[in-house]
């Protein structure tokens, strides 16, 4: 530490620095604030304004329902006025002119005493049971047969003594001028055979309750009031009234959804829409302009957000340069430990940043020779244990084999002269050259074979000619490395303790298969009298003892140890057997090339 301290650079320590954040990560906490300061104000003022915009919708349809309502009650009432019903009947059927113009007199002066209020009515037409119709004030160019082929004139009829309010949508297209008007219909109850007024049709000007519906709030739009069939009574628009809310989406929904307000844009621009719906069942629509509705919120916004933005900005300029002292030397030690943790002992890092960090690099850098060095010792030791291993290993095969083979050799010499012995010892010579007098441990898959073939000729002559062999071998394996003699103690197994107590002529099948890219696996076969369950499950396991049979000898346990030293613990044998069927020893082992 002093050496380091005695440098010319001055390295700071990391309480210094984390001290200087805590002091600038004031400015945190205050753009925190602002931001939640913003947020509510911003919720506060748009839940003031829909709050505004609402009271303002309902003020408008309690004023246009108002008017509505005492347009209902007067044609109810007037519906209902046995005189009204009767100077309309007999303005039909008076006989003379001066009747005629009496019974007018009278219809007129009756009409009058009802709607004197408004200058808005238009026209009165009172259509008969079998054709015609009588008209009150102002003459329309209207074919009563036109109207009577309207939809709406079915429902009044059958809806006795009810008004129905409608908009010029819904007969709007009998009018010359296709005008704003706002209409009323109501079928009277008397009794036709006293009076032959089928219907009554009021027509009225829609100019003073579509001026009900304009508010003088600076950020509203249209208005509009459809009723529950979705017809539009009338509107600020007079577009609207004639065409309806067909292909008006956002109305539609408005008509659907009831009581709602919601965003949404129109023709392009973000809009407003609060929607009511009042007690007889109409809606009323009020669409505002966002951008104007919430012009206060943003402007206060932007500058909250501008002065928010500049702090961040120094504070964020500040931060950048206090982390990356720290840290960066950090984030390269953590890569170089990665880079060691996946094998590359060479990684090495460059010190620097505050004191402590600096000292923790040179020391990873330390600590990362002294990990070569080790490790290079272990694995001088680890080479020197597993030569020494599998030395002994084939050591124990092959004195083993060639006692047995030399004393049946001895014996049958003994006993007489035959040409077997001569195959038999040149089998066996082969044998020992093979496993003597060649370099290295391994051979290839053909060489092997040639080697199996020599060993299962000898111990045909040694136990008799009481067996076959079977060998099925993928061509693609014959050039592939083997390890030497690693057969042989699987194929002496299956001859001595499998096929050779069998009564009748015993069987053993060898094969070869390439599993995939990188593994194959030998298959060495018997139909003898199968391993016991308690021998089967200690045949492999370190430093078992040989048991009656031999299984648990060194042979097949050799093998494995060999492929596993070798090979890896991925691979070596698996056994299987059935008393009185057979065994089935597979080999799993590597794909080698030939250069390695």
């Amino acid at each position: 530490m002093n050496r380091i301290k005695g440098r010319k650079k001055r390295r700071w320590n990391i309480s210094s620095i984390l001290t200087g954040s805590f002091i600038l990560l004031i400015t945190l906490p205050i753009f925190l604030v602002t931001t939640y300061s913003v947020r509510s104000f911003n919720s506060i003022l748009i839940e003031n304004a829909t709050s505004r915009a609402m009271q303002t919708v309902e003020q408008v349809s309690y004023t246009v329902e108002g008017q509505l309502n005492l347009m209902k009650n007067t044609v109810a009432t007037i519906a209902n006025d046995s005189q009204v019903i009767e100077y309309a009947s007999l303005t039909r059927h008076s006989d003379g002119s001066q009747q005629l113009l009496e019974t007018r007199r009278q219809l007129e002066s009756k009409l009058y005493s009802y709607f004197h209020y408004t200058p808005d009515l238009v026209s009165v037409m009172f259509f008969y049971n079998d054709s015609g119709m009588a008209t009150y004030k102002q003459e329309l160019n209207v074919e009563d047969s036109e109207l009577r082929k309207m939809t709406w004139y079915q429902e009044v009829l059958s809806d006795k003594n009810k008004v129905y309010i409608m908009g010029a949508e819904a007969s709007g297209a009998v009018f010359p001028d296709g005008g704003n008007f706002i209409t009323a219909a109501i079928a009277p109850s008397f009794s036709s055979a006293f009076y032959n007024v089928e219907m009554i049709y009021f027509v009225f000007h829609a100019r003073k309750i579509a001026d009900l519906l304009h508010t003088n709030a600076t950020d509203a739009g249209p208005s509009f009031v459809v009723d529950p069939y979705g017809s539009v009574v009338v509107s600020s628009e007079t577009e609207v009234m004639s065409k309806g809310i067909a292909g008006m989406g956002y109305l539609q929904r408005a008509w659907k959804e009831g009581e709602s307000h919601y965003v949404q844009e129109i023709n392009g621009q973000e809009s407003f829409i609060i929607h009511t719906l009042s007690d007889w069942g109409r809606h009323y629509i009020q669409v505002y302009s966002y951008d104007r509705m919430l012009k206060q919120v943003n402007d206060v916004y932007r500058k909250l957000i501008l002065a928010s933005a500049l702090g961040l900005v120094v504070f964020l300029l500040v931060s950048y340069l206090i982390v990356r002292s720290i840290v960066k030397p950090i984030g390269s030690l953590i890569n170089q430990m990665a880079s060691v943790k996946a094998g590359n002992l060479k990684a090495k890092i460059e010190a620097s940043g505050p004191v402590e960090i600096y000292v923790l690099g040179t020391t990873f850098n330390e600590m990362i020779g002294q990990l070569k060095d080790l490790i290079r010792q272990i694995e001088q030791k680890e080479n020197q244990k597993r030569l020494a291993e599998i030395s002994a290993l084939q050591s124990q095969i092959n004195p083993h084999f060639l006692l047995n083979t030399l004393n049946t050799i001895k014996l049958m010499a003994s006993i007489s002269k035959a040409s077997n012995i001569q195959k038999m010892t040149e089998a066996l010579t082969r044998l020992l050259s093979a496993a003597f007098n060649r370099g290295g441990m391994y051979s290839t898959v053909a060489e092997e074979m040639k080697l199996l073939d020599y060993y299962i000729q000898i111990m045909k002559i040694r136990y008799g000619d009481q067996f076959d062999v079977e060998f099925d071998i993928d061509p693609r394996m014959e050039k592939l490395p083997i390890l030497k003699l690693l057969l042989q103690p699987i194929v002496e197994n299956a001859i001595v303790h499998g096929v050779h107590e069998r009564e009748t002529r015993g069987l053993i099948q060898i094969a070869g298969r390439i599993e995939n890219d990188k593994s194959c696996r030998f298959t060495v076969r018997d139909n003898g009298r199968g391993i016991q369950p308690e021998v089967l499950s200690k045949m492999l396991e370190d430093g078992a003892q040989q048991g009656r049979e031999g299984f648990s000898g060194i042979g097949l346990r050799n093998v494995n140890d060999r492929l596993r030293l070798n090979y890896g613990l991925s691979y070596g044998l698996h056994i299987e057997s059935k008393l009185e069927d057979g065994t089935t020893i597979a080999v799993l082992m590597p794909i080698l090339h030939e250069e390695s």
